[in-house]
């Protein structure tokens, strides 16, 4: 089996909650230049850093986080790849997996997408960004698999 990637909704709620965090990072260095003892060049180093990194975080970082986003989903394992500067890689074996849930917040209903949540006895593992479609499906698929490994027992929930 091939690693997939993600659809262009996903880019597209990478680059909303991106935005949305950058807002607040200059909300707190603005707070932290008005409330706060700084004088001077500290305030103007405090928001220019603040500024900077907010433009890096909302311009750059969702579309390397799109690129290094892949899954995998098999017949004995699902793996997750992702990360910007920590990369990450998570593989959850079939047979542990006790339930599995599929779920939405408000940015994610507003552009279509979901995201699965795999849940074994020590760990969750969470599949984000995906079509709501595909995460109905990858649920289902899962579900199919694990059942038929316990020998047509119990579906998960």
């Amino acid at each position: 089996m091939e690693y997939r990637s993600l659809g262009k909704k996903a880019k597209q709620v990478m680059s909303v909650t991106a935005l949305l965090q950058s807002l607040v990072l200059l909300v707190v260095c603005l707070a932290a230049v008005v409330f706060g003892d700084l004088y001077g060049a500290v305030k103007v180093a405090v928001m220019a850093a603040g500024a900077v990194a907010a433009v890096l975080w909302a311009a750059v970082f969702p579309a390397l986080r799109f690129r290094r986003y892949k899954y995998l989903i098999d017949s004995d394992r699902i793996e997750i790849i992702r990360g910007v500067l920590f990369v990450s890689r998570t593989v959850v074996p079939i047979n542990r997996i006790h339930q599995i849930n599929v779920s939405r917040g408000p940015i994610d209903t507003a552009f279509g997408v979901a995201k699965v949540s795999v849940i074994t006895a020590g760990s969750t593992a969470v599949l984000r960004f995906l079509d709501e479609d595909e995460a109905q499906t990858i649920a289902l698929n899962l579900n199919e698999i694990i059942k038929n490994k316990l020998g047509g027992g119990n579906d998960v929930q």
